[in-house]
């Protein structure tokens, strides 16, 4: 690795742990910074936020309902810089916490998320995000 793509794992690997530590604490806010102004979001379930301000109002709801009190773990697991300023981030997650309408504890969800981000100044912003839950294997 030269030292560009060094720089890039390594402010790629940073937004993703403010991620996922803003996701934590619940701040729909700072989970929508990590994006850009025109960034996009496609949740496992299949729908898409376009824009930060879609993202975060998206976030503040579901934070205040389903996702409300769940906990989310990300890994890197590959980063790809196409071009100056413009990264691939392949990753892992793991939510926990999520609760049935009931209010039973549910299994963690495990899925990928394909990320693009691009830089501007010095600072990384993924300016599109999908994300899936593979499906079980067979006979699970």
């Amino acid at each position: 690795m030269h030292s560009s793509h060094d720089a890039a794992d390594a402010g790629i690997r940073a937004r993703v742990k403010e991620y996922a530590a803003a996701y934590n604490r619940g701040d729909a806010a700072a989970v929508a910074g990590i994006y850009a102004v025109d960034g996009t979001h496609t949740y496992a379930l299949g729908f898409t936020h376009r824009s930060r301000a879609e993202i975060e109002a998206g976030l503040q709801d579901m934070f205040g309902g389903p996702l409300k009190g769940t906990q989310m773990q990300i890994t890197p697991e590959h980063i790809r810089v196409i071009s100056d300023g413009v990264a691939i981030e392949e990753a892992s997650f793991v939510l926990t916490g999520l609760r049935t309408p009931a209010g039973v504890e549910m299994d963690a969800v495990r899925g990928l998320c394909l990320g693009v981000y691009q830089k501007h100044g010095d600072q990384w912003f993924a300016a599109a995000v999908q994300c899936l839950v593979p499906p079980s294997a067979p006979g699970k």
